[in-house]
């Protein structure tokens, strides 16, 4: 071989590597962009399972909570309602208190 055909063979080799290198870069990037469509659903899915688990716990307390507020009130209502009303007892006490007797 000659001269020029040894640098033309070197060249044609440096062409395939580039080549070679370019298909492996555009490889990788499919794959990477591939992986980081992936994890992002992953994530999506995780976070949406838990936030909905979290409002479903959230909806059970409130409506517990809701229902022992309800029953708190009724039963205060119900005592409030039991006691008997004296007017002459409180007319009574209303005297002695403005009176300072």
């Amino acid at each position: 071989m000659d001269g020029q055909d040894v640098i033309g063979h070197l060249m044609s080799v440096e062409r395939e590597a580039a080549s070679l290198l370019a298909n492996a870069q555009a490889e990788a990037d499919r794959r990477k962009a591939a992986a980081t469509e992936e994890a992002s659903k992953k994530f999506k899915d995780a976070y949406e399972r838990i936030v909905a688990s979290a409002e479903a716990g959230f909806a059970r307390d409130k409506k517990a909570i809701d229902e022992r507020r309800a029953q708190a009130l009724s039963a205060y209502q119900a005592t409030i309602e039991a006691i008997p009303l004296s007017p002459s007892s409180f007319n009574t006490y209303l005297d002695s208190v403005f009176s300072g007797t």
